[in-house]
């Protein structure tokens, strides 16, 4: 998988491209599906991608857990780490359709982009095993892919810290 950070540069131009999503939806969405990696790995110590890695569990406990983080959770801490105005960031998180639509995106873009450098995906677990993908291995396996991949996401990530200048973390975070 990308590191979980370098999703965000997916969801920053999922909503660049239609700025009625919501930024923090999105970038919660694309971030979340890797919480259960981390908590296999906390309480297993192996890190398997399962259901909130495969289309359904994407779009179903994925986005659901990741509508109520970003509507009850993502205000307090955005403003409290980055300072941004909560009043702004409340307001962007607010529950409505937008919101659960981005989150959607969100995990959906984390499960595509996951495609790209796994050589299996669990995309329709639990209704059938991993299947191949030939997107990574068309680029070489796992290593490449993953090289490739990460070197893409690490100078789009770059460029959007640089291209950004006055309220970086409240654009950055929030949107306009």
């Amino acid at each position: 998988m990308p590191l979980t950070p370098f999703h965000y540069p997916v969801a920053y131009i999922l909503y660049k491209l239609n700025r009625k999503l919501s930024l923090p939806g999105l970038v919660v969405g694309s971030m979340f599906p890797d919480l259960e990696t981390l908590i296999q790995f906390v309480l297993f110590g192996s890190p398997q991608r399962l259901f909130l890695h495969s289309l359904l569990g994407a779009a179903t406990i994925g986005t659901i857990f990741s509508v109520a983080f970003t509507a009850l959770i993502y205000p307090t801490l955005s403003s409290y780490f980055f300072k941004i105005d909560k009043v702004k960031v409340k307001e962007r998180c607010r529950f409505s359709f937008g919101l659960i639509f981005s989150c959607l995106l969100g995990n959906l873009s984390h499960v595509l982009l996951d495609i790209i450098n796994h050589p299996y995906n669990p995309l329709f677990w639990p209704l059938s095993p991993p299947t191949p993908s030939p997107i990574c291995f068309a680029l070489g396996g796992m290593v490449n892919a993953s090289l490739i991949v990460h070197t893409f996401l690490a100078i789009l990530f770059a460029a959007l810290f640089i291209n950004q200048r006055e309220n970086i973390w409240e654009r950055l975070l929030v949107g306009e």
